[in-house]
């Protein structure tokens, strides 16, 4: 199973894409590892960013996304570009988990591998999402 780990900030999206070999988890690198959404209020725009979270998905053949979910209410609430994009993900045709920050924190915590060489500052909560929706799915 090939789960593609999201964190959305503002209007981008970076991926870290996240297999299990042996029982252990393995970084897979990708040509692609942000997608920016430029004008949000231009239809084209949306439908072509979605197109490119479709073609990602199928050229990686990703079987899900784990997205970190970001506070709907208070001083560290997402934007409304970020809920759009969380939105686009959903649409994409794969299966989407939302990941709660503080589970997500908590499981870093509990995580003994870590974060393995090669994935980037800006992919770690990204790497870490597919990590979670992998134990929670039974793989490692």
């Amino acid at each position: 199973m090939k789960v593609c780990g999201v964190e959305i900030s503002g209007s981008e999206a970076a991926f870290a894409v996240v297999t299990v070999n042996d029982g252990d988890l393995a970084f897979i690198a990708t040509g692609t590892k942000k997608l920016a959404l430029g004008d949000d209020k231009d239809a084209a725009g949306i439908k072509a960013y979605l197109q490119a979270i479709k073609s990602f998905a199928h050229e990686n053949n990703i079987d899900a996304f784990a997205i970190k979910a970001r506070a709907q209410k208070g001083d560290r609430r997402g934007g409304a570009i970020s809920f759009k994009i969380e939105t686009l993900f959903q649409l994409s045709d794969c299966p989407v988990l939302l990941i709660n920050p503080v589970a997500l924190s908590n499981f870093g915590k509990k995580n003994i591998a870590g974060v393995p060489g090669g994935v980037l500052k800006y992919q770690e909560d990204a790497f870490r999402c597919a990590a979670y929706y992998l134990q929670n799915a039974g793989e490692i």
